[in-house]
């Protein structure tokens, strides 16, 4: 996937790959600054920081860029609580990437990653109690 240069912004969402089947690693463009483009992410053993966009983009394949479209004001407010974040520490369950992004853009600290895997250990530990029983028979 290309990155449409003359379109991003600060504010859009880029999502990459991060090595595992249903886990992504999501990042918050913030701006071109001395000849770079920067971006904002979590990231395990790191927390929140600020890394160059070709080193973003080295780590694992672009899937998708939400290009948002914010006003000059919310991209400084997006910038400012990026700023207020900085040094956060990553944790995979309550503040992993994806919690970071959501965070930024919307306000709402939440995954969809961690909500999906919680769900689906709930629902492999049901049917192993279920299935589990009836064979012990």
């Amino acid at each position: 996937m290309d990155i449409n240069y003359q379109k991003i912004q600060i504010g859009d969402r880029l999502v990459r790959t991060k090595g595992g089947v249903f886990s992504k690693h999501h990042a918050v463009y913030a701006g071109f600054h001395e000849n770079q483009h920067i971006v904002a992410e979590n990231q395990i053993k790191v927390g929140v920081r600020y890394i160059l966009l070709n080193q973003f983009l080295k780590e694992g394949t672009l899937k998708r860029i939400d290009y948002n479209k914010h006003s000059v004001n919310a991209q400084e407010q997006i910038i400012e609580r990026i700023n207020n974040k900085m040094g956060a520490t990553y944790s995979i369950l309550n503040y992993n990437c994806e919690h970071f992004a959501n965070e930024i853009l919307t306000g709402i600290k939440e995954s969809k990653q961690v909500k999906t895997g919680i769900s689906l250990s709930i629902i492999a530990t049901l049917c192993a109690l279920a299935f589990g029983n009836k064979f012990k028979k």
